[in-house]
């Protein structure tokens, strides 16, 4: 039998330390502010705090894609020592990464046909992607196989849940994952929209909030709304912030007041999503109820 790796790519977000201790394979996406480009490390090398002051100065920033080759050359860099990969990847709807990832699997696997490339399309963004990672990598590590971990991740995809709020729309529409009708909505009357992703994988604001100090209550009361009493739940709550600390910080602590989660990892916003998000944002994020929007 084939050894296999999970893969997935740096906008999933996952922690590099977690990554090196069990050997996942990344793919680093590129970001640019004022004209310089970056591949996202995990945090590595990241000064988050620089990045979200230059945005908050004014830099220009946006993300992009690296070419269908470097695609299949990361691939064709593990399929060649035997291995199979499943491909956890950020949402088809928000990037266009996934499309050049199907066209470079079907070319690295006409350079080694004897091998296997699942690329799975999470329908999600940041950890709420890295949770299927960190799933997929524990039912590997319990000696899952290739086909019930990829069954695993498809049944279960639906149940990662994204509830974030943003200081500022102007970046998501301006990167056009927002419209910007919503956009002005939420800057005329003060609201801070409650986002969330979709069953399709698409970014959309489901609710608003009058005001910062009530964005944490409706945040751990959404978590509430959709907690599931299993091990899958429990297992690991993200929570995420764009140098908003003090605010996820009283999140964080809430949520722990509320729940028993054996891992609640507290983690910054990387650049390639800060780009779209801004500096302030705040999220959590969890597998739960599924998706019903």
């Amino acid at each position: 039998m084939r050894e296999f790796v999970i893969m997935t790519d740096s906008d999933t977000e996952i922690p590099y330390t977690f990554a090196d201790e069990h050997q996942i394979p990344v793919f680093l996406m590129p970001y640019t502010v004022d004209g310089k480009e970056e591949l996202y490390d995990l945090g590595r090398n990241t000064d988050f705090k620089g990045f979200y002051t230059k945005l908050r100065q004014g830099a220009e920033a946006s993300t992009s894609t690296r070419s269908p080759l470097d695609i299949q050359e990361f691939f064709e860099g593990i399929i060649k020592d035997h291995k199979d990969v499943i491909y956890i990847c950020f949402s088809s709807q928000l990037s266009a990464h996934y499309e050049l990832a199907l066209g470079a699997r079907e070319k690295a696997l006409e350079n080694y046909p004897e091998a296997k490339i699942t690329i799975i399309d999470s329908k999600g963004i940041a950890m709420g992607a890295g949770l299927l990672v960190y799933h997929a990598v524990k039912l590997k590590e319990e000696g899952k196989s290739f086909d019930e971990i990829v069954e695993w991740v498809e049944k279960n995809k639906m149940r990662t849940l994204h509830f974030f709020s943003v200081d500022s729309l102007n970046y998501l529409k301006r990167t056009g994952r927002l419209s910007a009708v919503t956009a002005t909505i939420g800057s005329i009357l003060d609201l801070k929209p409650i986002l969330t992703l979709t069953r399709e994988g698409k970014i959309v604001a489901f609710d608003k909030v009058k005001g910062r100090k009530k964005v944490v209550k409706y945040l751990a009361d959404k978590v509430s709304e959709n907690a599931v009493d299993d091990d899958i739940f429990r297992e690991l709550c993200v929570v995420y912030n764009a140098d908003n600390v003090e605010q996820a910080t009283a999140l964080k602590e809430e949520l722990e007041r509320r729940f028993q989660f054996k891992n609640l990892w507290f983690m910054d916003v990387g650049p390639v999503i800060g780009c779209h998000c801004g500096p302030g944002t705040m999220a959590v994020l969890i597998m739960g109820k599924e998706r019903t929007v």
